[in-house]
């Protein structure tokens, strides 16, 4: 197969690049936070480090309630079965509603014992910053579960704008919010790191409700004589929870293992657990176009099954990771280049920068093995293949990523330049998993 064929990548990029700028915008709502407290204290900066592991186990967990959606969606698109699309969004909003009540309860009487694990000793300066911080941005856990119904709906069908548009409005409201309760302005106490969570909770749920007024607009239940509080059918939410659930547990418990990651970092130092709140922001930036183009390529390559289309399938996958690659190994040249540009972006602290900047470089040089990772996930997922991309991740995180930094850090006291070689290995590992399984046909074959 030819390297990047331009008519894939002509169909790949009008799916993909809103998915770049609505994810870096979601994205952002966190660098903002960080950027906007990092101007408070190193303290005031670790703690949203800490605290930021622990909610995006929580709510990126639960937003793949995006990934069945848009599994399903996409499948049902290719065979023309628009009703049936239409149907999966409506029970996939209900399961937003129910989860995201229970969730948001059990959560916020988790955080305190959750931290005390974490930093071990309950009289640690960053406790009170951490949960606060925690329990304000939890608040959000319904309205980010019903943007990411509604996002698993349009992206299957190929529709990445809308989600673009909310996200837009969500990152622009929180950096006006975070200035108002940061830094107390307009009648506003100054909350400091607490302001920063209250920020990104406000302006959440006024994105799920613009998301909402969308479905509204474009008539989506109407055009089916559809009503959005209609009677479940068991069979579907089943295969609806079935589909998700593998990329939930994915995500949590490999944030989870991301969690123990940062605690060990608290053993190096306070400067250390900084720093790495600051390469793990800047990572989330570079890994958008292997994020957005993986989304796109699960897209397509779920319409194409639908319809039938295996080869066609097949090198949509293929030219999705060669794209992916690419891109990601420009913006690596960017971490070898000028790390202490990219890290002074977010603290002035000249310590943090220093402790930061071997290890940004080093994962500059495996950007092209991450951008690989994760758009053959992508591709697995798009065939419903959610279950293998889960075991494969937390296998290498549980089963080699976490012992590694823990024997590094804890027993032969190595420092954060070793730390994150581990996860470069990491990154390596899995990418040749995913890859084995993807260039086999067993993916072919999984019915939706």
């Amino acid at each position: 197969m030819p390297f990047l064929r331009r008519d894939i990548v002509r169909r790949i990029l009008p799916i993909a690049v809103p998915v770049v700028i609505s994810h870096m915008s979601q994205t952002l709502v966190g660098l903002v936070d960080t950027f906007m407290v990092g101007r408070i204290s190193v303290e005031a900066l670790a703690a949203t480090g800490l605290a930021g592991v622990a909610i995006w186990m929580v709510l990126g967990a639960a937003g793949e309630l995006a990934t069945g959606t848009q599994v399903i969606t996409s499948r049902r698109f290719g065979e023309k079965r628009f009703g049936e699309a239409v149907l999966t969004l409506r029970e996939s909003l209900l399961l937003a509603l129910a989860l995201g009540g229970v969730l948001t309860l059990l959560c916020l009487w988790l955080v305190e014992p959750y931290f005390r694990i974490v930093l071990t000793d309950p009289a640690d300066p960053l406790m009170p910053l951490c949960s606060e911080y925690t329990r304000l941005r939890l608040l959000a856990l319904a309205p980010f579960l019903v943007i990411s119904a509604l996002k698993g709906y349009f992206n299957g069908i190929g529709d990445t704008k809308e989600h673009m548009r909310i996200s837009l409005v969500v990152n622009l409201s929180n950096i006006f919010l975070n200035w108002v309760f940061i830094y107390g302005h307009l009648g506003s106490p100054a909350m400091g790191v607490a302001g920063a969570g209250l920020a990104s909770t406000v302006a959440t749920a006024l994105g799920a409700l613009l998301f909402l007024d969308r479905l509204r607009i474009r008539r989506v239940f109407r055009e089916h004589a559809m009503r959005v509080l209609g009677a479940v059918r068991p069979a579907d939410l089943r295969q609806l929870v079935a589909l998700s659930s593998p990329a939930a547990v994915q995500t949590f418990l490999t944030m989870a293992g991301f969690t123990f990651f940062t605690s060990f970092m608290h053993r190096v130092g306070l400067v250390e657990v900084a720093a790495t709140n600051l390469i793990i922001n800047v990572m989330s930036v570079s890994f958008m176009p292997g994020f957005a183009i993986g989304i796109a390529a699960s897209t397509m390559i779920g319409q194409d099954l639908g319809a039938g289309r295996l080869q066609q399938a097949r090198e949509d996958g293929d030219t999705a990771q060669q794209l992916a690659m690419l891109m990601m190994s420009a913006l690596g040249l960017l971490f070898l280049l000028i790390p202490e540009t990219l890290l002074g972006v977010f603290t002035e602290d000249a310590g943090v920068i220093q402790a930061g900047k071997p290890a940004l470089q080093l994962m500059g040089l495996v950007q092209a093995i991450d951008a690989m990772a994760m758009t053959t996930a992508g591709c697995l997922r798009g065939s419903g293949m959610t279950l293998f991309v889960m075991w494969a991740e937390i296998g290498i995180n549980w089963l080699f990523f976490i012992p590694f930094t823990a024997v590094a850090v804890i027993l032969f006291e190595a420092g954060i330049v070793t730390a994150f070689a581990g996860l470069a290995l990491y990154l390596l590992f899995l990418a040749i998993l995913l890859q084995w399984q993807w260039r086999g046909n067993r993916w072919q074959e999984v019915k939706v």
